[in-house]
């Protein structure tokens, strides 16, 4: 403990810019959470109970926040997640016995460190630094915290912030660095291949009523200069429109998002293509749905999502990319298509090779409804009933042939519940199932079995 208390003084210390001018960790704040999220699954990796493909794991995440103020209008914010440790290991040899602080030190990161300046010119808030950004679920771009995915990943972005804050209306701008694979200032050439920057610029209402809405523009720029061969960059814009709304007990949002630009890399963002394209992908994601009081029984709420990412069409020689294309998408539907994402530490489908894992609204149709009812009576409680469903907007030539033009991932159907214990104390869990669809039978000769899931999470903010 000495030493984790350590690491967050020597890190408070290296952003204080002039001991001589500022009161060494003024006004200092801690905040942030404890979590423990435990899953129970079968066959999610195979899609086959005779490949035996079980899970049963527990894991804790502790983010652990520190703020202060630098000077009268310069505020710091460091952030350390410590992730790593599962049920029953602890040493890294294997034993089950606690880890060292040694072992602790080594696995806490930083994931936020960063300073904010208030007013610059009189009206924007600038921030530097490493930093979290955007809105859990997003379709377009987070960085930070997930939850109700399998690893408890932690995300951040490196980058410069610059919020203007109206009374009916802000602008945030934001420059960063997404990848870089050489830590070092100056380095050129061939170390510059596939480095990639993000610039963005959001425009929206707030303090309305009833109407809400935003626009956004971002731009994802991969470097293609190498050494020997320069080449133009990859060039990928993200532009969308959001509105959401309320009327009564009803309320719903719609946000539609165009890509345009030169697509240069692979879908890996690794390697050129051979054949340039054009980024030419588009989404529609829309929800509605209704809160009722109903007396002293309790509070229903019914609702359905709609979500379509065009695709189809991409590293095979075509001059577009019709795939959709986010920038750090976090939109993760059902208990067990979103906990098993492609950015999961295990991915659904994985075991037999098929392309079935969440990667938000790329070359996808999903929908679903459900309810969600808090009764009167234990007001703590919220249970939820979802259906899901999950296709390919389109094959390619090679998908179309091996799931004989069958385009069905899978459906599935989830039991939710959440028990609030107190403000800042809640369980979370559900029961869940997966069925594979059309396009899974038919690439896997070995029969298909149903996917099952268990899961609870239980956090503690501070």
């Amino acid at each position: 403990m000495k030493k984790f208390l350590g690491s967050v003084l020597a890190l408070a210390l290296l952003l204080v810019a002039s001991q001589a001018k500022a009161d060494l960790l003024k006004g200092l704040k801690f905040n942030g959470s404890v979590e423990m999220d435990a899953t129970s699954a079968q066959n999610v990796i195979n899609l086959n109970t005779q490949a035996g493909s079980r899970i049963g794991a527990a894991q804790t995440r502790v983010l652990l926040g520190a703020d202060w103020d630098l000077l009268d209008d310069v505020h710091a914010k460091v952030t350390l997640n410590k992730n790593d440790r599962v049920y029953g290991s602890g040493d890294g040899a294997g034993a089950n016995k606690g880890q060292s602080l040694t072992q602790i030190q080594n696995n806490v990161t930083v994931e936020q460190a960063y300073f904010k300046i208030d007013k610059v010119f009189g009206y924007v808030d600038s921030s530097f630094g490493r930093m979290f950004y955007g809105d859990e679920g997003d379709l377009v771009i987070y960085y930070g915290p997930r939850h109700n995915q399998y690893g408890m990943t932690v995300t951040a972005i490196d980058a410069g912030r610059f919020d203007y804050n109206g009374e009916k209306f802000y602008v945030t701008g934001v420059v960063g660095k997404q990848f870089n694979a050489v830590n070092a200032i100056g380095s050129n050439g061939g170390a510059l291949q596939f480095q990639k920057d993000l610039r963005g610029l959001v425009a929206g209402t707030k303090g309305m009523e009833n109407v809400e809405g935003k626009v956004y523009l971002y731009n994802s720029l991969t470097h293609m200069t190498g050494a020997a061969a320069p080449q133009p960059n990859d060039n990928l814009y993200v532009a969308g429109l959001k509105v959401k709304g309320k009327l009564m007990g009803a309320y719903g949002s719609i946000e539609l998002a165009q890509n345009f630009g030169s697509n240069r890399v692979n879908t890996a963002g690794t390697a050129a293509l051979t054949q340039p394209a054009n980024y030419e992908g588009r989404a529609l994601l829309a929800d509605v749905g209704y809160k009722a009081d109903v007396g002293n029984i309790g509070t229903f709420n019914p609702w359905g999502e709609l979500g379509i990412g065009t695709g189809g069409s991409s590293d095979n020689g075509s001059a577009k990319n019709t795939n959709f294309q986010s920038i750090a998408t976090d939109y993760r539907p059902g208990a067990i298509y979103g906990r098993f994402d492609t950015n999961a530490s295990l991915v659904l489908g994985s075991g037999v090779n098929v392309n079935t894992a969440s990667n938000g609204l790329t070359n996808r149709v999903i929908y679903g409804f459900g309810v969600k009812v808090t009764p009167s009576a234990v007001n703590k409680l919220t249970a939820g009933l979802a259906f899901w469903d999950y296709r390919f907007y389109q094959l390619t030539a090679a998908d179309k042939a091996a799931a004989k033009g069958n385009r069905h991932i899978g459906s599935e159907i989830d039991l939710t519940g959440e028990w609030k214990h107190s403000e800042n104390v809640s369980f979370n869990g559900a029961l869940g199932t997966f069925q594979s669809g059309g396009y899974v039978k038919n690439q896997n000769t070995t029969g298909t079995s149903p996917a099952f899931l268990a899961s609870l999470n239980v956090a503690v903010k501070f």
